[in-house]
């Protein structure tokens, strides 16, 4: 009775409940970078599979991480407990719309593969690590870890391809997720468009390069002591990514407002009305136009503290896109009058502050718990001159 009672409200517009809120656009925002992350790993893994560099230890933890935080999100929404218990135990078709069933299968796996793989990476380090342990302690170490002592997926050429082929794919799947999920929303014109999954993938993979950019000297040095770099290739992603964002963004606007029927166009005065500030601001100027001007020249994507820049504006950049097109998309009132401006209720930014603090915990935890250290002493070295060869 109560739910006729607020559809009949809702459906002659005296309220206007937000069935999506905030939290998704940090829930899509980590999950996307998490898999922008993934892609750049296996990329440079197939290129060469150099288990030593920063990146390579590093990027896959703080995909976890921030999948982790990042699907707590849902859990805050109410009803996605529901679908993924539904999911899991009562079958397939209780689990609600298409792209929600893929998602509470694929996203946990997905994320269990990057725990696979990170702690593939340092089998060597965690085979070092437990020598001399008590069997207890080794058999919970090999549980936390998958049995990578055992069966470690890099080791074979064939099987690690194939494995890093399904994290591709499954990555790919994870920056589109919440796209698609917007774009099939009934009701919503302003996410009906497959613009929304093209410019999330491409704001994702901006922010993906940057994020490692960032954490990745900064997780080396709290573990080693020294600052080790990202891949210097990450500056060029991010040039690339965002310029294609600033084209995306223009032409879904062009798009929009030269083919886009009444109610999408007014869809559209609102980003450029009262939500101009977070959607052309924050995430058009900061996010994507600046790192696309800043790495313009060659030259300034080598300098740290330019790129530094440019990085941290893609990664705010695209926690910004997807707040604003969630927020300015649930705008629009089902008459056509007027529209809604919408205030941040304090437990919203309890939720969003505390998961930002919980992805930085993880990351945290995992910096300090996994065996980064190599293990091995250097010998030492002497150089023997020709004279000293010569006089015996």
């Amino acid at each position: 009775m109560t739910i006729a009672h607020e559809w009949y409200w809702e459906y002659i517009n005296v309220v206007h409940g937000r069935t999506i809120t905030p939290l998704l656009s940090t829930y899509s925002a980590m999950v996307g970078i998490a898999g922008a992350i993934f892609l750049l790993w296996a990329w440079r893994r197939w290129r060469g599979p150099d288990g030593s560099s920063a990146e390579q230890r590093f990027a896959l933890p703080l995909a976890v991480a921030l999948m982790i935080a990042g699907l707590t999100n849902p859990v805050l929404e109410v009803e996605q407990p529901g679908r993924l218990w539904h999911t899991y135990v009562f079958g397939w078709a209780n689990a609600g719309t298409a792209i929600i069933k893929f998602g509470v299968v694929l996203l946990p796996l997905f994320t269990l593969l990057c725990w696979w793989l990170a702690v593939a990476v340092l089998a060597p380090n965690i085979g070092r690590a437990l020598e001399g342990r008590s069997p207890a302690a080794q058999s919970i170490a090999d549980v936390l870890t998958l049995w990578v002592r055992r069966f470690n997926p890099l080791t074979g050429e064939s099987f690690s391809r194939a494995v890093a082929v399904i994290g591709v794919i499954l990555a790919v799947f994870a920056i589109l997720y919440s796209g698609v999920f917007l774009m099939t929303e009934h009701g919503i014109v302003l996410w009906g468009s497959a613009f929304v999954p093209a410019i999330f993938f491409s704001s994702a993979i901006a922010a993906g390069a940057g994020l490692l950019w960032l954490l990745v000297p900064v997780g080396s040095y709290l573990r080693d002591g020294r600052a080790q770099s990202a891949q210097t290739g990450n500056p060029t992603v991010l040039w690339i990514a965002a310029l294609g964002s600033v084209a995306l963004w223009l032409l879904w606007l062009q798009y929009a407002g030269h083919f886009g029927g009444v109610e999408l166009r007014r869809a559209v005065a609102l980003i450029d009305g009262p939500y101009r500030g977070l959607a052309w601001h924050w995430w058009f100027w900061l996010g994507a136009v600046v790192p696309a001007v800043l790495l313009f020249p060659r030259a300034l994507r080598s300098h740290p503290l330019v790129s530094a820049i440019a990085a941290a504006a893609a990664v705010i950049g695209a926690f910004a896109l997807r707040y604003a097109l969630i927020i300015a998309g649930q705008a629009v009132p089902k008459s056509g009058a007027g529209y809604y401006l919408y205030v941040m209720p304090p437990e919203m930014w309890t939720y969003l502050i505390l998961d930002f603090a919980y992805c930085i915990g993880w990351m945290a935890l995992f910096w300090w718990v996994l065996p980064y250290g190599t293990g091995a002493k250097e010998i030492p070295t002497t150089t023997i001159s020709k004279e000293a060869v010569s006089h015996g």
